[in-house]
């Protein structure tokens, strides 16, 4: 994931195309073919589907996405503001 994101804001790849996916899995070491194997499994797709209910359940609505403690924080401008606040959360602020 952090491969992808990076692929995607540094480089311009857009996430979930293909050159991102394939430079992303280079980085982190993985099979390419295996991976794209993986996630044609049904249970891979079961997944997918309970992880995209329960974003909707948290009012995800686009991506990217980032809950902290209960708080939505949505588009990569607000990366920093999410990361703010799971440190203030962290050390009780």
């Amino acid at each position: 994931m952090r491969a992808a994101y990076r692929h995607w804001f540094q480089a311009g790849l857009e996430n979930g195309s293909d050159e991102n996916i394939a430079a992303s899995l280079r980085e982190v070491g993985q099979d390419q073919k295996r991976v794209l194997a993986a996630a044609e499994r049904d249970d891979t797709r079961a997944a997918l589907i309970a992880e995209t209910k329960s974003a909707r359940e948290l009012g995800i609505f686009g991506s990217p996405s980032f809950v902290v403690d209960g708080e939505l924080f949505w588009g990569d401008d607000r990366l920093q503001d999410a990361l703010d606040w799971a440190s203030r959360t962290r050390v009780g602020s």
